[in-house]
């Protein structure tokens, strides 16, 4: 399992690219705005520790992350993220995660990126198994990832530290072969 190509979306106005520096301080931005901050598992990222994300799509390292921009078609500036945050060549298996900036939620952006990267990942990467893990507090990501097709397998009990505390997320998958709902 190798990143040779980077997936497409099929939405108006966004599109993936790599990650680039100058998105870097408007990714810790948003990431830092309490509507964002409350529902993910980030403990207040700076410019530096977003930056090993830079230029993981060209590792080719079969278990490498990888993290995209999702940018405006006009202007090219970063609105979200999304990738995967561990991948598991033996398993053929992935872990999504993604980040919208909240002055892009409810536009179908993260719903696009999602069905563009998981189609990719069963179809051009080989993974069998995509998952999501997402804070039992966070309706929305869980609505958005409904969408994408994904199946909810259960509620994983003090699955993750967050911030200090054991916090419960629940468990989702996508696997090759099952397709997206919009």
């Amino acid at each position: 399992m190798h990143f040779r190509s980077l997936p497409a979306i099929a939405h108006d106005a966004v599109h993936l690219r790599p990650l680039r520096a100058s998105d870097l301080a408007v990714w810790a931005a948003y990431l830092n705005q309490p509507a964002v901050y409350e529902h993910t598992s980030w403990n207040h990222p700076t410019v530096e520790d977003l930056s090993g994300y830079l230029g993981n799509e060209t590792h080719g390292e079969p278990d490498s992350r990888l993290r995209l921009a999702i940018a405006l078609q006009d202007g090219d500036e970063l609105v979200g993220t999304i990738g995967f945050h561990s991948v598991a060549p033996v398993n053929k298996s992935a872990e999504l995660a993604y980040d919208l900036s909240p002055a892009f939620w409810g536009k179908g952006i993260a719903t696009a990126a999602g069905n563009a990267i998981v189609s990719w990942a069963h179809q051009d990467v080989g993974l069998v198994r995509v998952q999501a893990t997402i804070l039992e507090s966070n309706l929305k990501s869980r609505r958005c990832i409904e969408r994408m097709g994904f199946a909810q397998e259960g509620l994983l009990k003090s699955y993750r530290h967050v911030r200090g505390t054991p916090r419960d997320f629940f468990m989702y998958a996508r696997l090759a072969g099952h397709g997206s709902c919009n």
